[in-house]
């Protein structure tokens, strides 16, 4: 079922302004957008991050000062309890886990992610898929073969 009009641009800002604070470096950012007993479950890690505590300690856990991190919306798929999107995520490699030839370079990363909100439009689950392999990918790296 696809939500009115109004419904579904709201939506689509919420979650364009919510990836714009993912974006900015600053690890408090994404926090107006959750609600407190919010969920994030991230494929690649494997994990579920209960509350923003949680949700904040995985994310600034990954973030590093300088990386650069960028993701951006792509397409959009609403329905009355949230929205699905595509997302290029990109960020530069700031030391030599991927050989020192990579170092500075960007990766480059396609993903898909589900939000659901509550009635005052914050999320109270995230889920994110992407691939661990798609980093090394990105920098040209076969992630089966030995460096």
């Amino acid at each position: 079922m696809t939500p009115t009009g109004d419904k579904s641009a709201v939506r689509i800002q919420l979650a364009e302004d919510l990836f714009k604070a993912w974006s900015s470096g600053d690890v408090d950012a994404p926090e107006k957008f959750f609600h407190p007993k919010g969920t994030l479950h991230d494929v690649v890690a494997g994990e579920t991050f209960d509350g923003w505590p949680a949700i904040r300690g995985f994310f600034a856990n990954g973030l590093a000062p300088g990386m650069e991190l960028a993701l951006i919306p792509e397409r959009y798929w609403v329905s009355d309890d949230g929205i699905a999107l595509t997302w290029i995520m990109s960020s530069k490699i700031l030391d030599d886990t991927f050989g020192e030839q990579n170092k500075g370079k960007c990766t480059r990363v396609m993903g898909m992610t589900s939000l659901d909100f509550d009635d005052n439009n914050l999320v109270v689950q995230e889920v994110d898929y992407w691939t661990r392999d798609s980093v090394p990918r990105s920098l040209g790296i076969d992630p089966n073969k030995p460096a």
